[in-house]
């Protein structure tokens, strides 16, 4: 093998960050053995006074991880001039904070600045499915909190009214196949409520006594949440597969997975045998629960989930955070985009490497990795004024 090859290999392997970081099932097992349990424990006991934590869990790790990799950054609070991922029209009527702030209080008190909100976000939703009669599926652990939350990695998050090409599309940016979409959607609307605000009766074929029903329940007053499984709404199960086929279904997205030809096959071969799609969604899940995870050193362990740990004030404004700037590029990795103040973030490592490569005889320089103890500050122009059309995620 050529030796400039070979020193290249042995270069990258030094410098590189340390993305490969493993999340493990018994990351806390020195630091904070009791982690998992006081989590489970604490959304059980949720779930005996409010049953429907369960299905805010499950819809709150989908926002999160949906966006912008599973970092905690939706538990981020806006402040009142600038807004981060809460406020994006998706995001505004998930629950489950309260909890997850509940827990995280706990775990600073038994084990201060070991677990992050991240994993209790993660295992929470696990716990939920559970509770509800779902399968237990590993979550590993040792996910790191973002230092960034932007309202714009949320705001196109699939909606209750996408068209199943967008949706399938969507999901397999993700890296999810066809089949474990419509898992998710399954388990994730098998349990659960929407508002009146979401549902658009006449956007797709529905079934007329379902709908006078529907329209009864949502014409023109505040309304109790509509079901999503209006036979066994806290139960989670298969029922979705022959209620979407009888279009009886009060979002757009699920009547529309029953009449796609992509996706109606699928939905009457498990309408016939409902429980079989169960271990996709189990294997899903615990998919979902790892995209674009921050380990080792990136990110940071919260104090309190709603906040970062050292925000920095711009200069002249009271605006603290957020920037625009991806995590990756945040760390110094892979983009020829310059950082706000620096140098481009491009991977020194890459530059110098191909510098060998091409035969360039340059002396290789130490990586100028940008620090990510803090967020990095960025003013914005205002937040724009509220009236975009609200979308709830499919989950």
């Amino acid at each position: 093998m050529d030796a400039r090859l070979v020193f290249l290999i042995l270069f990258l392997a030094a410098v590189s960050p340390l993305a490969s970081a493993q999340l493990a099932k018994d990351f806390y097992a020195k630091s904070c053995p009791d982690a998992e349990k006081m989590i489970a424990d604490a959304v059980a006991g949720r779930f005996k006074k409010d049953p429907h934590i369960a299905a805010a869990l499950l819809r709150l790790v989908f926002h999160d991880c949906f966006a912008n990799g599973c970092d905690a950054s939706v538990l981020i609070d806006p402040l009142s001039n600038q807004a981060s991922e809460k406020e994006a029209g998706p995001n505004v009527d998930l629950k489950g904070f309260d909890l997850i702030d509940e827990i995280k209080a706990e775990l600073e008190k038994k084990c201060p600045d070991v677990v992050s909100c991240a994993d209790i976000v993660a295992v929470g939703a696990r716990e939920g499915v559970r509770l509800t009669g779902g399968p237990d599926y590993d979550v590993p652990m040792g996910r790191r909190d973002s230092l960034v939350s932007n309202r714009e990695d949320a705001d196109n998050l699939p909606g209750p009214d996408i068209a199943v090409p967008k949706a399938i599309d969507e999901f397999a940016k993700q890296g999810f196949e066809l089949e474990e979409m419509i898992a998710l959607l399954a388990g994730g609307h098998s349990i659960g409520n929407c508002r009146c605000f979401f549902v658009e009766i006449d956007a797709a074929p529905i079934d007329p006594d379902f709908k006078k029903n529907l329209t009864s329940s949502c014409d023109g007053k505040e309304s109790e949440p509509i079901p999503l499984d209006s036979v066994t709404p806290n139960v989670f199960d298969g029922n979705y597969f022959a209620l979407s086929l009888a279009k009886k279904m009060p979002l757009t997205v699920d009547r529309l997975m029953g009449l796609d030809p992509r996706t109606e096959p699928i939905l009457k071969t498990l309408s016939d045998k409902p429980t079989d799609f169960i271990p996709t969604f189990a294997k899903a899940m615990a998919k979902l629960s790892v995209l674009k995870v921050l380990t080792g050193k990136d990110g940071e362990i919260r104090k309190s989930c709603g906040e970062f740990n050292n925000p920095q004030a711009a200069s002249n404004t009271s605006v603290i955070r957020i920037s625009s700037v991806d995590p990756d590029q945040m760390a110094g990795l892979s983009s020829s985009q310059p950082l706000p103040g620096g140098p481009a973030a491009a991977d020194p490592a890459v530059a110098e490497a191909k510098k060998i490569m091409d035969g360039v005889g340059a002396a290789i320089q130490p990586p100028n990795v940008v620090p990510v103890g803090d967020p990095v500050v960025k003013k914005e122009e205002e937040p724009k004024a509220a009236g975009h059309k609200l979308r709830g995620g499919p989950l």
